[in-house]
C-alpha cells in the first residue's frame, strides 16, 4: 500500500443499519420480512439439479469478504481507477462497499487514522484496522532526556505536519471532498516516522488523462510541467499561506473607515486600481491564483471531461448520433435504417446536448464487468428501483434536469444520503474531474474572474464613477471562504450541511413557491397602498409637510366636513375612502413609496421583499399597521396568516431538516455532526476535581482533602458573596462602599487562591491528577486571572471592568448547587466541543460575509449613522445584526437608500436578503441541532427504555395511596355491609363472581359502546343519537374511547353464512391452533388484576353504604342523582354502581354550556371598559345594565353546572368525587373568579378594582375543559412539560445574573444623554431649547433633560435591578440592537454620546446575544421539542421505528383510485380517458406549462394608472380559464362523474376553473364591485395550486406539511384560547390607559380586536418591551393613580410587567416553539429520501392503485379472498410478490423457447409442440431458484396472513398496503415498537402454523395423488394383461403406511428430525433434498417434486430454508419441512396419522 492509501484509508467495521427497505443483518425469525429475495447474488445459482446450502442473511448491499471467498480462488484482486480508497486491505475489494453503508453525506471523505471526529469510523476501528505506519503501537523506548535541539526539530516537524494537514483541508488539490481529517491528539507519533508516510501522494491522485483545452494531450510538456508543479509536496501549503495572506490583507484594507460627509452627498470618483499598498499585494496574489487555476485547468480540464472529444460540441443540435460517443450502433443511423420519429429525434438531440457535459465513467471498467455490474445492480435494488412502473413514465430531458421542481426525479442512486453517494465522489476524485466540476474550484473561478473584472473596471474608472459597480470586487474575496475548512470541526459542519443540502434545497423550493403565492396576493391586495400618506397643509407659509409613516385612505374636507377619498397621482380623488382618515388640516395624497420606493407591493419583486420581511417575523408589524391604515382592518389577516404559514410552519421545515438530518448522521455514524466525539458527561463522583486514585496506594488519609471536603460549601457561598458584593454597585457609590468593595474582593480573591493551593495539596501524592480535570483547570485559571487583575496598575485601568468577568465566572459553582440545575447545565454544555465548533463556524461565516459587504458598500454611507459599512468591524456588526434578524430591515433600507443614487440597490437588497435567509433560517437553526444532540436519548438505550415502559403499561401497577385516599375518613370507619353467609364456596368461583358483579353494575343492560362495529356497518347504540351530528359532538366533548386490542382468536368475526368452504376449513384450523395455543386461550388472564381492583372498589362501596351517597342524601337510586349523572361525565374513572352519562343528554348539556361561554365572550367583546364608561356617561351609573344581567346569567349557568356535578358524583370523599379531576378544579377556579366578578360588579358600579374586573377573562379558559382535544393538548403541551420549562427559565435567569453584574461594572452611569443633542455633557444640559415636530416646522420650546436613553424602550445599567431587567428584555432578541448602538456611542461618564465613539463596547452585547440570547432561545426550543417527543413517544423511537411510523402515515394518506377498470369503447371518450390517466403524457405536460405560464402572468401584475395592461391580462386569463374548463370537461368525460369526483383535486378544479371564468367575464365586460374583484383574484391565485399537484417534489412536501395539519390545528386552537384570555385581560386592565409613544389609534388595548392583533405581533417578540414600559404609566404622568376608579387613565407597573412578561414567555418561548416541535415531530420527508418509503414513488403507488381498482369489489371497496392470488400476481415494483420474475412467466418462457428454423440443429431433435427443449433448458437454467424459493416463502406467508386478517367482506386498501409493507419494506423486529412487536409476533406464529398446515396438506395430497396414480397405472397394466389372457404375478410396488412408532411426523423423514438452533445472521440457508424413501418400501423412494402441489394459493411444499425478512418464527429451521419444530408437535403427528388412515379407508 502506498503512502496515499495509508493516509486515505479508514478501515471500517461492518455494522448493523436500521433502514426500512433493507435488512443489513440476519434477523431472528418470526419477526421480520425480507426485501425482494431475488436481489441476493451471493453465488451463481442455476436450475436445481441437487439441493445444497445457500448463504443465510446475506445483505443485498454488503459485500463481506467471507461471502466472496469462493470467488477469489486465491487470485489477488485487481483494482481499477474507480476502486474506492476506503478499502481495508488489498485483498478485499468488495469490503469497501460495506463501508459505504455507514458513511454519511453526499460527499466523500479523506479519512485518516487521526480523524478527530471519527464520524465515519466505528467504535472498534483501532483494533480491527490494518496496521499502518500510524496505527501500529510502538514500544516505549527508555532513553535520556532529548536534547533541546531535538525538541526543536520535533516541534518544527509537528508544525509542518499541521500546516500540511490544514492545507489539505483548505486547498485540496486532489479534490476529494474532505469528510474528516485527523485530530490534534492523534497526530503525534514516534520521531522516527517519516513525514512522507502519512500524507497523500498527489502523483497518484491526479492522473493525466485525455486532452485538456483542446490542445494539451497526456504527453504535452506544458501540461506535464504544470502537473509536476501541482503535485509538489509543498504546493498546497504555499497556496494555503497565500489564502491566509489574502484574508489578512483584506482585513487590514477594510480596517480604515471610509464614509461620505452627509446624506445626499456622493462619494468621490476614483480612477485606477492602485491606491494603497494592499492593492499591490492583492494584485500579486491574484496573479498567483490565476496561474494556479490555469495549471489546474491544463492538468484536469476546464468544463468538459478530458476524454470527451472537443468535436462533440458541434453535434449538440444534431439529430444524428454523435460519432465520438462510445457504443454507438451504426444501424441506428437514420440514413441506413428507417427515419426516426420526432420523439426519437428530440431524445437524440437531448443526448447530444448532454454529451459534452458527461463525465467519463473511468478507465478499464471492462476488466471486471461482472464485479461492477453486481455493485450497480445491488445499488439499484437498494433503492427499490428495479421495476419500471406504468406505461407513461416521464423521461429525463435537459429541461427537466434544469427544472428545480423536478429535483426528486433524479437518480436515486446518486441521491441516496449517507451511503451510495460516497462512491460517486470518490469516482470523481479518482478520475480527476475537470476544474469547474468541483464546488471549491467554482468558487475560486468566480473570485478570480471577479477580481480581474474589478481590476479592469477600476482601471477604466467605471468601478467608482458616477455609478458604483462593487459586486465584482465583493466577489473577489470569496476565495477566503476556503478558510471555513481550516479546522476539522468546521469541516465536519460543512459536510454535515452538504449532506442536508438536497433536503434543504427541496424545502427551499417549496417555501419559495409559498412566498411567490403570498407575493402575488400582496400585489393584488396592496399595490399602491403604501403610496398614500397624510400631508399637513401649510398654515404659516411653510411647505407642505409629509407625516412619516402615517398611511391613510382618505381625509376630511375642511369646507363641508365630509370624508373624501385620497388624492391620486393625477390629482383626482379615488372612488372610495378607507383605512385611516386624516384629520382636518391634512390631506391624503399619493406619492412615492417609502424607503426610496423600495418598501411597497407595487411589483412582484418589491412584494417578494415584503413577504421575506414578514417571513422573518421581524419588522413585519409596522408593515401590517401601514396596511391597516391604508386599507382595512381586516388586512391584518394577510400578515398574520403569512407569519403562521411561513414562519411558524414552513420555515420550521428547515429546523426539521437540519435536526433530523444531523440526528441521522449521528445515529448512522455514532459521532456528532458538529465535529465532537462521544463526550462523557460529568457525573457526581467526578465533580470533586481529582481522581479517587488507587486505593492500594492510599495508606493514609490526606489532611488537605479532608479539610476541603468539609469546606466545599464555604467556597460556593464565597462565590455567591463575591457576586453579591459587585451587584451592590450603583452610579452614586460612596467612598466607604467603594473601599469595602475593593478590600472585600481582594480578600475573596486571596481566599480562592488558598482554595486552589488546598486542592492541589489534596491531590497529592500524584499532583498531576489535579490537571486532568477540566473543573480544576478552569478554577485555577480564574484564580490566577482574578489575582492578576488586582494589581494596582491593572485595577485602576479602563480594562479592569472588562476583566471582572473572571471574578463573575465563579458563579457557575453556585448554579451547579441549585437543585435540578446541574443535569440541565451539563446537558446544555455537554457538547462543548460541538458548541465551540458551531460558534467558530458562525464567526467565520459572519467574517466572510462582512468582507463581502465591506467591499460592496464601503464608502457609500454617510457618517453619523450606526450602520455604515465603513470598516470591517462595523460591517461585522451589521451582518451579525442581520443574522439575529433584529431590526434587520434598518440595515436593508439603509443600504438600499445609500445605493439608490449609485445604482447598486438591487445588488445590495439581494445580498442582504439572501444573507438573512441563509443566516437566520439555516445557520441559526444549527444551534438548535447542537443543543438538541445533548437531549437525544442514546440509540442503543432506546429499546431498553421501551421495554421498561411496555412493562409499566402492560402490568397493573401497585396502587399507591394518594392524598385523597389518605384523607378519606371512610378508611377509618368500621365497615357495615349487608352480610350473607355462603359456606364451602369454591375458590375458583370468587373472581368470576366479582367480574360478573362489576360488569353487571358497570355497563347497564341494553347499552354498549357507541363505537362498537356491527355487521350492518352501523354503530351499536346509534339509537341513542338523534343524528350523526350528535355523535360528532359527543366525540368532540367526551373524546373517543380507547381501542382495545383484538385477540388473535377472534381475527375472523364475519358470520358463518358469508363463508365459503375454504373459509370454514380455515376456521377449523384456527380453532385447532387456538385450542393448542396456551397464550391465546389465556388472554383473559391479563385483565384479572384489573377486574380484581374493580371488585375491591365495589366491595369497599358495599361495605360503606354512605360512601357512595352524595351529601349523605342522594344515593345511586335517587332519581335526581340519576338525572344529573346522565348529564355529566364522572370526574375520575367509571361509575361502578352509578348511571353512565347519556350520549344525548350529555352532548346537549355540553353544547348549551359551550353556547353560554361563547355568549359570555361576545358580551365581553362588546362591553369593553371604554364602552361601559360611555354607557354610564349616557345612561347614568346603574347596577343592572344589560351587560351586568348577562354576567349574572352566565355565572348562574356555570354555578348550575357545578351543582349538577357535585350531586352526580359528590365533592370530595366519594368514588368519583368532583375534586379528583384536574379539569373540575380548573372549572371551580374559573367559577369562583366569575362569581367574585359578578358579585363585586353588582355591589360596586364598574367593579371593585382592576383585579376583580380582570377575572372576566377566565371565561375563555372554559373552552380548554369543554373539549377533549383542547384538554389533551393542554395536558401534553403545557402541564406535562411545565417542570422542564420552569427549569429552563430558572437556568436562564441564573445565566443572566453574572452578565447583569458585568454590564453594571462596564456601563453604570455612562449611557445617560441629553435630549438636546447640541450640548456637550451633563453640565450643559440645563434650561430650554427649541424643538420641532417635522423637520424645521412647528417649533416649540422644551426643557433639557439628562436621562436614561430610550431609543425604543427606556433602559439603563445604573443598578443591578435595571441591568438584569434590560438583559431579560433583550434575551428575547428584541431591542438588543438599540442597546448595543447606545453602548457604542459612549464617550465618557457625564458626556454626551457620539455615534460609534466606542465600538468595542459592542462586544459585550454580541457575546451576550450569542452565548445568552441564542443559546437560551435554542434551549427553550430543544426542551419544547424534547417535551413534545417524550409525550408523543417519539423520543424513545429508534430510526427504523420512526421510519415505520412515517411510512404508516404515508400509507394512511393513500386512497384507492376510482378510475374505471376498462378503457371506454367510444373513440371520443377513449381519447379523453387517455388524456386523463396519462399523468406524463403530452396533454398533462402542456397543462403543466400553462399553469406555469399562469403563475408568470400573475407575477406581471403591477401598480399602474393605466388599465390597458389589466385589460390584456384579463383577456389572457379568460383564455386560460377556458382551456382549464376544457381540461376539466375532458377528464370528466373520460373518467365519468363517479371516478372524477373521487379525487379532491378534480373538485377543486371545477370550483376554481368555473369561479375564475365567471368572475373574469364579469370583471372584463361589466362594472364589477370590490367583492367580485377580490373573488376573481382569489380564484386566479387558487389555480396556482395546481402546480403542487402536477410536480412530484412540491406534491410530496405538500403532503408532508399536510400530515402535521391536525397537530397544527390543535395547537392553534389552544393558542387561540389563550389569545382570547389575554386579550380580555389586557382590555380590562389597560383599556382606558393613556396612550404612550408607541401606541396609535389601532395599536392599543381599547378593544378586543386591537388587543388580539397586538398580542399576535408581540408573539414574535415585536416591540413587547416598549409597550410594557408604556403601560407602566403612573401618576403624575396620568390623571389619577387609583386603580379602583373605573375611569382612571393610568397604567400599572405591576400589572404591566406581570402581563407582558407572562405573555412573552407563554407565547414567544412556549407556543411559538411548540410549532417547531410539532413540525419536527411530524416531519417525514427525511425518511422518504433515506428509508423504505423512498421506494414508494408516486408512479409505484399509482400502479398499485390501478391493480387494486382492477380486482377490488367496487361496491364494498374490499379485496375479496378469492381474488388474492390474482391480485398478488399483478403487483410490480416494490410491491411485487411473484414467485418468479415477470420475465420467467410461462408465456414469456414459451415465447423465448419457441422453435425457429434458425435454431441450433441437433440430432435427435429436441422439439415438442413447437418448443425448443434446449432453449427451454437454457431459459430455465437462468432462473435463480434460491431467490425463487425465498420469494415463495414471502408469498406463502403473505397469502396466509391475508386469509386470517380479512373479514367477511375482504381486506381494505390500507390493510393490504400495511400487509405488504410488513413483508416487503420493513424489518419487523427493528421497525415495530415493543407493543406492536408482541402482537406481530403472535400473528407471525399463527401464520407460521398455517404455513406448516398447508405444507402437511400439500404433502398428504402428494401421497394421495401418487397412490391414485400408481393404482391407475396398475389398473391399466392389469387391463392390458387381461386382454392378452396371460397370467401374471403382480407385485405391489406401492410403499406401505409409514410406521406409527411415534406421533411425531418427523419420523416419516429420512431421520433428520433434530432441531437446529435458531439461525444467526451468519447462518446459511439449507436446501436439502427431502424424500420420503427412508421408511418406505425398499428401493421405491417417493421423491419430492420441485413443482407446486398445493391447490390453495399455489403454495409449494419446498420451504426448507430460513429467510430473515419473511417473519418466519424461530421454530422453522433449515432442515426442510420435516425439521420444523412446529411440525414436530404431537398435533401434526396426530393430523398426519388421521390423514393416512383416511387415505387407507378410501
Amino acid at each position: 500500500m502506498d503512502a496515499a492509501d495509508k493516509y486515505y484509508q479508514r478501515p471500517t467495521n461492518p455494522r448493523t443499519l436500521s433502514t426500512s427497505a433493507i435488512d443489513l443483518t440476519g434477523t431472528p425469525a418470526g419477526i421480520s420480512a425480507p426485501p425482494s429475495p431475488s436481489l441476493d447474488t451471493t453465488e451463481t445459482v442455476t436450475r436445481r439439479r441437487s439441493w445444497g446450502k445457500v448463504e443465510a442473511g446475506q445483505d443485498p448491499l454488503r459485500f463481506d469478504s467471507h461471502s466472496f471467498d469462493h470467488h477469489n480462488d486465491g487470485q489477488p484482486a485487481v483494482y481499477t481507477v474507480n476502486d474506492d480508497p476506503f478499502f481495508p486491505n488489498d485483498t478485499e475489494p468488495y469490503n469497501s462497499y460495506s463501508s459505504f453503508n455507514h458513511m454519511s453525506g453526499n460527499s466523500s471523505g479523506i479519512i485518516g487514522p487521526e480523524d478527530e471526529i471519527r464520524l465515519t469510523a466505528s467504535e472498534h476501528d483501532t483494533e480491527q484496522a490494518t496496521p499502518t505506519a500510524r496505527t501500529r503501537r510502538r514500544t516505549v523506548r527508555y532513553s535520556a532526556t532529548p536534547s533541546p535541539l531535538k525538541k526543536t526539530g520535533t516541534a518544527i516537524k509537528s508544525v509542518s505536519q499541521n500546516l500540511r494537514r490544514m492545507s489539505l483541508r483548505v486547498v485540496n488539490l486532489a479534490g476529494s471532498g474532505l469528510e474528516r481529517l485527523e485530530s490534534e491528539d492523534d497526530r503525534y507519533h514516534d520521531a522516527g516516522d517519516s513525514d512522507q508516510d502519512d500524507l497523500p501522494d498527489l502523483t497518484k491522485r491526479l492522473p493525466i488523462r485525455g486532452r485538456t483545452i483542446c490542445c494539451l494531450g497526456p504527453h504535452s510538456r506544458v501540461r506535464l510541467a504544470l502537473y509536476r508543479a501541482l503535485v509538489y509536496p509543498w504546493t498546497e501549503s504555499i497556496i494555503l499561506l497565500l489564502i491566509i495572506l489574502n484574508a489578512v490583507v483584506l482585513t487590514i484594507q477594510s480596517s480604515r473607515s471610509l464614509t461620505v460627509a452627509s446624506d445626499g452627498d456622493l462619494p468621490p470618483t476614483l480612477s485606477g486600481y492602485f491606491h494603497a499598498w494592499e492593492d499591490y499585494v492583492l494584485f500579486v496574489l491574484f496573479i498567483i491564483f490565476t496561474l494556479e487555476a490555469f495549471a489546474r485547468i491544463c492538468v484536469s480540464g476546464f468544463l468538459f471531461d478530458p476524454e470527451v472529444p472537443a468535436s462533440s460540441i458541434f453535434h449538440i443540435f444534431s439529430t444524428r448520433a454523435d460519432p465520438s460517443a462510445h457504443n454507438v450502433d451504426p444501424s441506428a443511423d437514420p440514413s441506413i435504417t428507417r427515419q426516426f420519429s420526432i420523439t426519437q429525434k428530440l431524445r437524440r438531440m437531448n443526448s447530444n446536448m448532454m454529451r459534452p457535459f458527461v463525465l467519463s465513467s473511468g478507465v478499464r471498467l471492462e476488466e471486471h464487468p461482472s464485479t461492477m455490474e453486481q455493485v450497480k445492480e445491488k445499488a439499484k435494488h437498494a433503492v427499490q428501483l428495479s421495476q419500471s412502473l406504468g406505461q407513461d413514465v416521464k423521461s429525463s430531458t435537459l429541461l427537466s434536469r434544469m427544472n428545480p421542481f423536478q429535483a426528486s426525479e433524479k437518480s436515486d442512486y446518486v441521491n441516496l444520503p449517507f451511503r451510495l453517494s460516497v462512491k460517486q465522489q470518490h469516482d470523481k476524485t479518482q478520475r480527476n474531474i475537470p476544474y469547474l466540476r468541483h464546488s471549491w474550484s467554482r468558487i475560486d473561478f468566480v473570485a478570480i474572474t471577479g477580481f480581474w473584472v474589478s481590476f479592469i473596471l477600476a482601471s477604466t474608472g467605471l468601478e467608482h464613477g458616477s455609478s458604483h459597480i462593487g459586486i465584482f470586487r465583493a466577489l473577489s474575496v470569496i476565495r477566503t471562504a476556503r478558510l471555513l475548512a481550516i479546522t476539522s470541526g468546521t469541516t465536519t459542519i460543512m459536510h454535515s450541511l452538504k449532506t442536508a443540502r438536497p433536503l434543504l434545497t427541496s424545502v427551499a423550493y417549496f417555501v419559495l413557491f409559498a412566498m411567490i403565492l403570498f407575493s402575488i396576493i400582496g400585489i393584488q391586495a396592496f399595490k399602491g397602498s403604501m403610496r398614500r400618506t397624510c400631508y399637513i397643509s401649510p398654515t404659516l407659509g411653510e411647505d407642505e409637510v409629509q407625516r412619516d409613516s402615517q398611511f391613510c385612505g382618505g381625509y376630511i374636507n375642511p369646507d363641508n366636513l365630509t370624508v373624501m377619498s385620497y388624492i391620486q397621482l393625477d390629482g383626482t380623488n379615488s372612488v372610495d375612502s378607507k383605512g385611516y382618515i386624516c384629520p382636518i388640516g391634512q390631506v391624503c395624497r399619493e406619492s412615492e413609496n417609502p424607503q426610496q420606493n423600495v418598501e411597497s407591493f407595487d411589483t412582484i419583486y418589491y412584494a417578494a421583499l415584503q413577504v421575506v420581511i414578514v417571513a422573518s417575523a421581524n419588522g413585519w408589524s409596522p408593515l401590517m399597521y401601514a396596511m391597516i391604515d391604508s386599507e382595512y382592518f381586516v388586512s391584518c389577516l394577510f400578515f398574520i396568516i403569512c407569519v403562521i404559514v411561513l414562519n411558524f410552519w414552513l420555515i420550521n421545515l428547515f429546523v426539521a431538516v437540519i435536526t433530523n438530518t444531523f440526528s441521522a448522521i449521528r445515529k448512522e455514524t455514532s459521532k456528532s455532526a458538529f465535529g465532537a466525539g462521544t463526550t462523557a458527561q460529568l457525573t457526581d463522583d467526578q465533580d470533586d476535581g481529582w481522581a479517587n486514585g488507587d486505593p492500594r496506594q492510599q495508606t493514609r488519609q490526606n489532611l488537605a482533602k479532608i479539610i476541603y471536603e468539609h469546606s466545599k460549601w464555604c467556597w460556593v457561598l464565597l462565590a455567591l458573596v463575591s457576586l453579591t458584593l459587585q451587584a451592590t454597585r450603583t452610579v452614586d457609590v460612596g467612598a466607604m462602599q467603594a473601599l469595602i468593595m475593593y478590600y472585600g474582593e481582594l480578600g475573596i480573591t486571596f481566599a480562592f487562591d488558598v482554595e486552589i493551593v488546598l486542592r492541589v495539596l489534596a491531590a497529592l501524592p500524584d499532583w498531576r491528577d489535579f490537571f486532568k480535570h477540566a473543573q480544576n483547570n478552569l478554577d485555577l485559571f480564574l484564580a490566577i486571572g482574578s489575582s492578576i487583575i488586582q494589581i494596582p496598575v491593572i485595577h485602576d485601568s479602563d480594562a479592569y471592568p472588562w476583566l471582572t468577568i473572571l471574578q463573575l465566572m465563579r458563579f457557575y459553582r453556585v448554579i451547579l448547587e441549585v437543585p435540578r440545575m446541574r443535569p440541565l447545565l451539563l446537558t446544555v454544555f455537554g457538547n462543548v466541543y460541538g458548541l465551540a465548533n458551531m460558534t467558530l463556524f458562525l464567526i467565520t461565516v459572519n467574517y466572510i460575509s462582512a468582507l463581502v459587504s465591506v467591499q460592496l458598500m464601503r464608502g457609500d454611507f454617510a457618517s453619523g449613522q450606526d450602520v455604515t459599512f465603513a470598516n470591517l468591524y462595523n460591517a461585522f456588526l451589521a451582518v451579525y445584526q442581520i443574522f439575529s434578524s433584529e431590526n434587520w430591515t434598518d440595515v436593508l433600507y439603509g443600504g438600499s437608500g445609500a445605493e439608490a443614487l449609485l445604482g447598486q440597490t438591487v445588488v445590495v437588497v439581494l445580498f442582504l436578503s439572501g444573507w438573512m435567509l441563509f443566516a437566520n433560517f439555516i445557520v441559526l437553526q444549527m444551534f438548535i441541532a447542537v443543543i438538541n444532540e445533548n437531549f437525544d436519548i442514546a440509540e442503543e438505550s432506546k429499546k431498553s427504555k421501551q421495554v421498561t415502559n411496555y412493562y409499566a403499561t402492560t402490568h397493573v401497577p401497585e396502587s399507591s395511596a394518594g392524598w385523597m385516599r389518605r384523607l378519606n375518613p371512610y378508611r377509618w370507619v368500621k365497615a357495615n355491609p349487608v352480610k350473607v353467609t355462603v359456606e364451602n364456596l369454591p375458590s375458583n368461583l370468587i373472581l368470576p363472581m366479582q367480574k360478573s358483579l362489576v360488569q353487571d353494575y358497570s355497563v347497564p343492560r341494553g347499552m354498549t359502546s357507541p363505537t362498537t362495529p356491527t355487521r350492518s356497518g352501523t354503530v351499536q347504540g346509534a339509537r341513542h343519537y338523534a343524528s350523526k351530528s350528535l355523535r360528532t359532538l359527543h366525540r368532540m366533548y367526551a373524546g373517543s374511547p380507547p381501542s382495545e386490542d383484538v385477540p388473535l382468536a377472534t381475527l375472523k368475526t364475519y358470520p358463518r353464512d358469508e363463508q365459503d368452504h375454504e373459509d370454514e376449513e380455515t376456521e377449523r384450523h384456527l380453532e385447532l391452533l387456538a385450542s393448542l395455543n396456551v397464550e391465546i386461550t389465556t388472554t383473559e388472564d391479563v385483565n384479572d388484576a384489573l377486574y380484581e381492583r374493580r371488585a375491591q372498589k365495589a366491595d369497599f362501596i358495599r361495605n360503606h353504604p354512605s360512601y357512595d351517597k352524595t351529601f349523605w342524601i342522594f344515593s345511586q337510586d335517587n332519581v335526581i342523582r340519576k338525572m344529573c349523572q346522565k348529564l355529566v361525565m364522572p370526574a375520575h374513572g367509571e361509575r361502578i354502581f352509578g348511571t353512565p352519562q347519556s350520549p344525548v343528554a350529555h352532548t346537549i348539556f355540553q353544547t348549551l354550556l359551550c353556547a353560554t361561554v361563547l355568549a359570555g365572550i361576545v358580551v365581553e367583546i362588546i362591553a369593553t371598559p371604554l364602552f361601559r364608561r360611555n354607557y354610564w356617561i349616557e345612561n347614568g351609573a346603574t347596577r343592572l345594565a344589560w351587560f351586568d344581567i348577562a354576567e349574572v346569567a352566565f355565572g348562574f349557568t356555570l354555578l348550575l353546572e357545578f351543582i349538577i356535578k357535585i350531586i352526580a358524583d359528590g365533592v370530595t370523599f366519594t368514588p368519583n368525587a368532583y375534586v379528583r379531576s384536574i379539569w373540575n378544579i380548573i372549572d371551580f377556579m374559573i367559577l369562583v373568579g366569575l362569581l367574585v366578578n359578578v358579585t363585586t360588579g353588582l355591589l360596586f358600579v364598574g367593579g371593585l378594582s382592576r383585579l376583580t374586573r380582570s377575572l372576566k377573562a377566565l371565561r375563555v379558559l372554559r373552552f380548554i375543559t369543554l373539549f377533549d382535544a383542547t384538554r389533551k393538548s393542554f395536558q401534553s403541551l403545557i402541564i406535562s412539560g411545565a417542570s422542564r420549562i420552569i427549569d429552563a427559565a430558572v437556568l436562564a435567569i441564573l445565566y443572566m445574573i453574572p452578565y447583569a453584574v458585568w454590564g453594571l461594572n462596564l456601563f453604570a452611569g455612562k449611557m445617560n444623554l441629553c435630549n438636546d443633542t447640541s450640548v456637550a455633557g451633563q453640565t450643559d444640559c440645563q434650561g430650554e431649547y427649541s424643538n420641532t415636530v417635522y423637520g424645521n416646522s412647528f417649533g416649540f420650546l422644551a426643557p433639557r433633560v439628562w436621562d436614561n436613553p430610550a431609543p425604543s424602550t427606556k433602559f439603563s445599567f445604573d443598578n443591578f435591578k435595571s441591568s438584569l431587567l434590560i438583559l431579560f428584555e433583550i434575551v428575547s432578541l428584541e431591542g438588543w440592537i438599540d442597546v448595543m448602538w447606545v453602548g457604542t456611542a459612549i464617550t465618557s461618564a457625564n458626556a454626551q454620546p457620539s455615534t460609534n465613539a466606542h465600538p468595542v463596547n459592542a462586544l459585550f452585547f454580541v457575546i451576550y446575544n450569542l452565548l445568552g440570547g441564542v443559546i437560551i432561545l435554542t434551549l427553550f426550543v430543544s426542551i419544547i421539542i424534547g417535551n413534545f417527543t417524550s409525550k408523543t413517544g417519539t423520543a424513545l423511537l429508534t430510526q427504523a421505528q420512526r421510519e415505520w411510523i412515517d411510512l404508516k402515515k404515508l400509507i394512511t394518506r393513500q386512497r384507492p383510485s376510482k378510475r374505471p377498470k376498462k378503457r371506454p369503447a367510444w373513440a371520443v371518450r377513449a381519447w379523453c380517458f387517455d388524456r386523463a390517466v396519462h399523468k406524463h403524457g403530452w396533454w398533462a405536460r402542456a397543462m403543466l406549462v400553462l399553469y406555469i405560464v399562469h403563475i408568470i402572468a400573475l407575477m406581471t401584475q403591477t401598480y399602474t394608472t393605466q388599465n390597458v395592461a389589466d385589460t390584456l391580462r384579463n383577456d389572457f386569463f379568460l383564455g386560460l380559464t377556458f382551456i382549464y374548463i376544457v381540461d376539466v370537461f375532458i377528464r370528466l368525460l373520460g373518467l365519468g362523474w363517479r371516478s372524477f369526483r373521487a379525487n379532491g383535486w378534480n373538485l377543486f378544479d371545477i370550483v376554481s376553473s368555473a369561479g375564475s371564468l365567471s368572475t373574469t367575464i364579469i370583471v372584463r365586460f361589466q362594472d364589477s364591485g370590490f367583492a367580485i374583484q377580490q373573488l376573481q383574484k382569489l380564484f386566479l391565485v387558487s389555480m396556482a395550486f395546481k402546480l403542487v399537484q402536477r410536480t412530484n417534489s412540491l406534491n410530496k412536501l405538500f403532503k408532508t406539511v399536510m400530515a402535521s395539519l391536525n397537530a397544527i390545528l390543535n395547537l392553534l386552537t389552544l393558542w387561540l384560547i389563550f389569545f382570547g384570555f389575554f386579550a380580555i385581560l389586557f382590555v380590562e386592565v389597560f383599556g382606558l390607559t393613556k396612550l404612550g409613544g408607541a401606541e396609535t389609534r389601532t395599536q392599543n388595548y381599547n378593544s378586543v380586536a386591537n388587543a388580539l392583533v397586538m398580542l399576535a405581533f408581540m408573539s414574535t417578540g415585536e416591540g413587547w418591551n416598549q409597550y410594557m414600559h408604556d403601560y407602566a404609566l403612573v401618576y403624575p404622568r396620568c390623571t389619577n393613580s387609583s386603580g379602583s376608579q373605573t375611569d382612571s387613565d393610568c397604567g400599572s407597573t405591576g400589572w404591566a410587567f406581570t402581563l407582558f412578561i407572562a405573555w412573552n414567555v407563554l407565547s414567544m418561548y412556549i407556543f411559538v416553539n411548540l410549532f417547531t416541535g410539532v413540525v419536527v415531530d411530524n416531519f417525514s420527508y427525511v425518511f422518504q429520501t433515506s428509508g423504505g418509503a423512498k421506494s414508494i414513488t408516486r408512479e409505484q403507488m399509482r400502479s398499485f392503485k390501478k391493480v387494486w381498482a382492477e380486482f377490488a369489489n367496487p361496491k364494498t371497496g374490499y379485496l375479496e379472498r378469492n381474488r388474492f392470488a390474482a391480485f398478488f400476481s399483478r403487483l410490480s415494483g416494490v410491491f411485487e410478490v411473484r414467485i418468479y420474475p415477470v420475465e420467467y412467466s410461462i408465456p414469456n418462457i414459451m415465447n423465448a423457447s419457441k422453435h425457429t428454423p434458425d435454431s441450433d440443429y441437433t440430432w435427435p431433435a429436441h422439439e415438442a409442440s413447437g418448443i425448443d427443449l434446449q432453449k427451454l433448458s437454457r431459459v430455465l437454467d437462468g432462473i435463480d431458484f434460491v431467490a425463487a424459493r425465498k420469494r415463495r416463502a414471502i408469498y406463502s406467508r403473505l397469502y396466509h396472513e391475508a386469509n386470517v386478517t380479512h373479514n367477511g367482506l375482504g381486506i381494505t386498501f390500507t390493510g393490504m398496503l400495511t400487509l405488504l409493507a410488513h413483508h416487503k419494506l420493513i424489518v419487523d423486529h427493528e421497525a415495530l415498537v415493543l407493543h406492536d412487536l408482541v402482537a406481530r409476533t403472535r400473528t407471525n406464529k399463527l401464520v407460521t402454523d398455517l404455513v406448516n398446515l398447508d405444507r402437511v396438506r400439500s404433502l398428504l395430497k402428494t401421497i394421495s395423488h401418487r397412490r391414485r396414480f400408481l393404482a391407475h397405472m396398475e389398473r391399466k397394466r392389469r387391463s392390458r394383461f387381461s386382454m392378452q389372457d396371460i397370467p401374471s404375478i403382480i407385485v405391489d410396488p406401492m410403499p406401505g403406511t409409514p410406521p406409527m412408532s411415534t406421533r411425531d411426523i418427523a419420523s416419516l423423514a429420512d431421520g433428520t428430525a433434530s432441531v437446529p438452533p435458531s439461525p444467526t445472521p451468519h447462518q446459511r440457508f439449507y436446501a436439502p433434498d427431502v424424500s420420503l424413501a427412508s421408511d418406505m418400501s425398499p428401493g421405491k423412494g417417493l421423491q419430492r417434486s420441485s413443482r407446486r402441489i398445493s391447490d390453495i394459493s399455489m403454495l409449494g411444499t419446498d420451504f426448507g430454508f430460513k429467510f430473515p425478512r419473511t417473519s418466519i418464527s424461530d421454530d422453522e429451521t433449515d432442515g426442510g419441512v420435516f425439521s420444523s419444530s412446529s411440525i414436530q408437535n404431537s398435533m401434526w403427528g396426530d393430523l398426519m396419522s388421521e390423514a393416512v388412515k383416511e387415505e387407507e379407508n378410501r
